[in-house]
């Protein structure tokens, strides 16, 4: 009884959502069956499958970019407003929350370096075996952390953030991203933006990789990311606890990817 409820609820929001919210969703639905397929044992076939999936991923992107314009929230596919992380303050704050947070740095600091990003800047002689760095559990986000946080009434009851302990710290680097004041900002803000791997790759760069053996593993790894985006979606639509109504406007396939 309690789930026809439900499932009557979810279809009134449905009917209730603007056109292009209704289209997303019909959009992510078919996005969900189609990276639910068993994976085909032809390299061709499973090429022609990921057409259709980049198909539909930039159909969503485009409706989810405009839904976020609407709403008056920055554009899921723009990061241009955002501080780089090479940025010195973005370097001084996350090097402030380290040591406020117990962590060390002995002889060396954390630096932005022209074409090389960040990384550690040796400051002196260090001498063999001596303490360099020293990083406390607390400043960790670890599964452990991500099973203790918000996301703790909901691990146990949906089965991918029980079984799968990188997609619950993905999901839960999302939920600390949109939490105000959150204690992991100064970590967050100096992630990568970006990762240069195939799993950004346009089909076209994918179609290259033929005779390749990172072809397989890559067209088998973006159905399974692309294919937890879809779920995420739905879950987040679909249900009303905490966790859910904080992402249900911001988890975005630009924001998962």
């Amino acid at each position: 009884m309690g789930r026809k409820s439900g499932q009557s609820k979810n279809a009134n929001r449905k009917n209730k959502a603007p056109k292009e919210e209704k289209e997303l969703l019909e959009t992510v639905d078919s996005l969900l069956r189609l990276t639910t397929l068993p994976l085909h044992n032809n390299l061709t076939q499973s090429l022609d499958c990921q057409k259709k999936i980049s198909s539909l991923i930039e159909r969503i992107r485009l409706l989810e970019d405009k839904l976020s314009k609407k709403s008056g929230r920055a554009s899921t596919n723009n990061n241009s407003t955002e501080r780089s992380r090479i940025d010195p303050e973005t370097v001084k704050n996350f090097t402030k929350w380290i040591q406020e947070n117990g962590g060390e740095l002995q002889g060396c600091s954390i630096s932005s370096f022209a074409g090389y990003d960040v990384g550690l800047r040796v400051e002196q002689e260090i001498p063999q075996s001596s303490l360099v760095i020293a990083v406390p559990r607390k400043v960790m986000m670890s599964v452990e952390t991500a099973s203790n946080s918000i996301l703790k009434d909901i691990v146990n009851k949906v089965e991918i953030l029980k079984n799968m302990p990188n997609v619950l710290l993905a999901v839960y680097l999302l939920v600390e991203k949109f939490t105000p004041n959150s204690f992991w900002k100064p970590y967050l803000d100096i992630l990568p933006k970006s990762y240069n791997t195939v799993l950004y790759y346009s089909y076209s760069e994918l179609e290259e990789l033929k005779g390749s053996p990172t072809l397989e593993v890559a067209l088998r790894q973006i159905k399974s990311i692309v294919r937890q985006y879809a779920y995420f979606h739905k879950l987040f639509w679909n249900s009303d606890d905490t966790i859910s109504e904080l992402m249900k406007d911001k988890f975005s396939f630009a924001e998962y990817w």
